[in-house]
This record gives structure tokens, C-alpha cells and sequence, in this order.
């Protein structure tokens, strides 16, 4: 099987994220096809857990990168909104129809209180507010909007090199607290408090003010630190700190492979921080077992199972570079595949049902391939007609506020003071630049490009004068 581009040095990532969401769907589509095959699998691998760790361990390692990319958080944080929000908005639109229309399941507290309910889903955490989810994979969702808000946190506070600190501190805070019981108010008093804390710390730490950014900084701190403690689903009330820390370990291995020096000692503090927070898991998911009454070995073995099946793929990938071109390429589209993939099965569950009913189980498999053929198309669709065009504006975006962000600090350093254009049908972004030296006023369009050539042209003009002195 050829593999993926070389060049293309996140293939391996799209790679895993492929791997990560098949073991999903698999958890969920085994519910209806292949029953024989999970009731053999489901004592030694928990499918399900380990395809949502996969994930949090490659955004944990992508997340970084994207901060570094883009260099500022106002350009990161558009990209995020921009790469996630519009199939998440489209998939909550379509279950919100299709629930009401009874065709798939949706908890009545969604229709009783919709207000609440969409600003909890517009915030991306109701999993950490006690809003029931518009469809269950959600969940994930939440815990990646509270990594997203801690690490914008470290880097507002320039602690970018604290990763490592926070997943120990973290694994150590998920053995020590667990289970964590959910003490916030009810969701009519949370889900606004909530909201607010966000959008005055979003607004902080992206305002490029360095007065604003730590203080903004220290809001979704807070606001990420009272969620994960006192807001915890039952779900996750064992290892909802633990997810977290997951992602945190996933940013020490992108150090240790980025770093410029002590490239040794940052691949050591990334081990121990993984070694740590595996150990952690372990740890808890036993104590889980235990408070459940089922501390067998069989259990006991599949949770060491499941965690060597996430830490093997990972490090099999990282170390190979790169991916089969069909993983790849599924990679990419897996954001959809993992968003849609429960919501086509719930449509299709009587189908499915009466399938596993009638066939055998090679048959079965067969009807599985196609199912899954249908979601890798249907997925495919919603990345190209809106995953795609959401991260063209975000870019698009990125770019225009990064031109002006330029503009405004090209004209502080020359001393340049900015006033309003005096026309009434030019661009209302544009800026006219009175220079305080002698010279030409230069339009300034939000476009650094626009400021070398101001520049260029000023000093040409600077040259002639002086031809004319000597």
C-alpha cells in the first residue's frame, strides 16, 4: 500500500486520526452489526475509549503546532472556531430537525429549556454545564474547548513551556480527586456565567493588549478549572481530569519533537509525563472497577490493553512518519466521520437491526463495509461543502486582522499618527498615515505589504532630496 506523501508531514496524524475514528465506529456500529465480534473484542479492547483517546493525544500534539503557526492567539483562535463551529453547528442544526421531526432520540430538557440549551451548545462545553447533549459525541467536544482554553491560558501568561508541569499536576489531581462529583448550580444560573467568563477571556487574550492577555488568561483558567472539578458528567467523573491531562502529554511529545535545544532532556520529560499520566489512567480505571464490583482480571487487563493499544499506535506512527494513502486521506475527513457517523446509524438502526437478525456474520461484515463506504461519502461531502469553506473564511480572516494588527504597529514605530479618511466611499478599513517628517501621506490598507512599499517609496523620495542638496 503506497503511503502518503512524505512532504506532507501531518500525514501520519491524519493517519491515526483515521485509526481513532474506525475504533469508534466501531464501538457504536457493533451495537447493531458484528454483535458476535464485539462480545469477543469488548473483554479485551475497549474500542470506544481507546479511538477518543487517539484523538485527545493527536490534538494534545497538533494544538501546539497551530499556536506556533499561527504565532498569536487572536489568529489561533479564529482558526479554531472557524475549523470546528460550522459542522458542529451544521450537525446540531440537522439532529435539532430530526429530533423534533421523532426521527432520532433527543433529551426532552433540550425542547423544555431551548435557550439554555443553545447557548450551552454555543459555548461547546454543555458536557461540563449539565446540559444534555444534542447528539452523543459531543462529549468530546467539550474537553477539547477546555484544553483550548488552558493552553491559551499558558501562553497568555507565557508559560508555554509548562505543558509537562500541568500533566503531571493534572494525573495527579485525577488520582487524588476521583470521582469528582458535579457541584456546579443548576445550568439556568451556569450556562450564563459560563458564557460570560468565556467571551471576557476570549476578548482578553486575543485583544493583543499585554495588560488584557494575562488577566484573560487567568479567566479561562479559572473558568477551565471550575468545570473539570466541579462539573464532571458521571461519565467521566473518575477520569475527566485524566482526558485532559492525555492532551497536555500529547503537547510534551510535539516539544520533544520540536524542540530547537535539550532536545534529549525534552524527549525525557515528555516519557515521564506520559509514563505518568498512563499510570495515572490505570490507577483509576482499577479504582472504577472496583467501585463497580467488577475488579476481574479480565477488566483489569483489558483497561492495560486498551492503553497500550492507544500508546503502540501512537508511537508506531510517529516513528514511521507517515500513513497509507486510503488512512490519510480518511484522516482528514475524520472530523465529519466522527460527528455524523451516530446520527446515520440511529436513523438507520431498525435497518441494521433486521440486517443482524437475518445474516450471518460474514454477510454482516459486508453490510458493515457498506455502512461505513456510505459515512466515508456522506462524510466527504460535509468536509468539502463545509469544513473547507468554514476554514477558508478563518484563514481569510486570520489574514485580514493580522494585516491591519501589522499596519497599526508599522505606523506606532514610525511615528506616524492615524486618522480617519476624510471620503465617505473608500474602504472603511483604511487608515490614512500623516507622517510627522516631511514627505508624502501614505494610504495604509491593513496589508504589511502595503507598509514596505510606504517605506520603499519614502525613502526613495528622502533620496532624491538629497541628490538635490549635494
Amino acid at each position: 500500500m503506497p503511503a502518503a506523501r512524505t512532504t506532507d508531514r501531518l500525514a501520519w496524524l491524519d493517519g491515526l486520526r483515521a485509526v481513532a475514528a474506525l475504533l469508534v465506529l466501531y464501538a457504536h456500529l457493533s451495537h447493531h452489526l458484528l454483535r458476535p465480534a464485539r462480545a469477543v473484542s469488548a473483554e479485551w479492547l475497549h474500542a470506544g475509549t481507546a479511538g477518543v483517546l487517539l484523538f485527545f493525544l493527536v490534538s494534545g500534539y497538533i494544538v501546539p503546532a497551530s499556536l506556533e503557526r499561527h504565532g498569536d492567539l487572536r489568529s489561533f483562535w479564529v482558526n479554531r472556531v472557524f475549523r470546528l463551529f460550522p459542522l458542529y453547528l451544521a450537525v446540531g442544526g440537522l439532529v435539532a430537525a430530526l429530533g423534533a421531526a421523532g426521527l432520532v432520540p433527543v433529551d426532552p430538557y433540550l425542547a423544555a429549556h431551548p435557550g439554555t440549551a443553545a447557548l450551552a451548545h454555543a459555548t461547546m462545553l454543555p458536557h461540563l454545564l449539565g446540559v444534555p447533549l444534542l447528539t452523543a459525541v459531543f462529549w468530546t467536544l467539550t474537553f477539547e474547548m477546555v484544553f483550548y482554553l488552558l493552553i491559551s491560558a499558558l501562553w497568555a501568561l507565557r508559560l508555554r513551556r509548562a505543558a509537562a508541569p500541568v500533566a503531571l499536576a493534572l494525573g495527579g489531581a485525577g488520582v487524588l480527586s476521583a470521582p469528582l462529583p458535579a457541584t456546579l448550580p443548576p445550568p439556568a444560573v451556569a450556562v450564563p456565567a459560563a458564557a460570560v467568563v468565556l467571551v471576557l477571556g476570549l476578548a482578553a487574550v486575543t485583544s493583543g493588549r499585554r495588560w488584557a492577555a494575562p488577566a484573560g488568561g487567568l479567566l479561562l483558567a479559572g473558568l477551565a478549572g471550575t468545570l473539570l472539578a466541579a462539573g464532571q458528567d458521571p461519565a467521566h467523573a473518575w477520569d475527566g481530569l485524566l482526558i485532559v491531562a492525555v492532551m497536555f502529554a500529547g503537547a510534551t511529545l510535539h516539544r520533544a519533537d520540536h524542540a530547537r535545544t535539550g532536545r534529549r532532556r525534552a524527549a525525557l520529560v515528555a516519557a515521564l509525563a506520559c509514563a505518568a499520566v498512563g499510570a495515572a489512567l490505570v490507577v483509576v480505571w482499577f479504582a472504577e472497577l472496583a467501585a463497580l464490583g467488577a475488579p476481574t482480571a479480565t477488566y483489569r487487563a483489558r483497561a492495560v490493553l486498551t492503553l497500550a493499544v492507544v500508546a503502540g499506535a501512537f508511537a508506531l506512527a510517529r516513528w514511521a512518519g507517515r500513513a497509507p494513502r486510503p488512512l490519510a486521506a480518511l484522516g482528514r475527513i475524520s472530523y465529519s466521520v466522527y460527528l455524523l457517523h451516530v446520527v446515520l446509524i440511529q436513523l438507520l438502526a431498525p435497518v441494521l437491526g433486521r440486517l443482524a437478525d437475518r445474516l450471518p456474520l460474514a454477510a454482516e461484515a459486508v453490510a458493515a463495509a457498506a455502512f461505513t463506504g456510505l459515512l466515508a461519502g456522506l462524510s466527504w461531502l460535509t468536509w468539502r461543502y463545509v469544513e473547507l469553506p468554514g476554514q477558508r473564511l478563518g484563514r481569510h480572516l486570520s489574514r485580514h486582522l493580522s494585516g491591519r494588527r501589522s499596519s497599526r504597529r508599522a505606523g506606532r514605530r514610525g511615528g506616524a499618527r492615524p486618522e480617519p479618511p476624510s471620503g465617505g466611499d473608500g474602504d472603511r478599513d483604511a487608515v490614512v498615515v500623516r507622517q510627522r517628517q516631511p514627505g508624502p501621506q501614505v494610504a495604509v490598507l491593513g496589508d504589511p505589504l502595503e507598509v514596505v512599499r510606504a517605506a520603499a517609496a519614502e525613502q526613495r523620495v528622502r533620496a532624491r532630496r538629497g541628490d538635490e542638496l549635494r
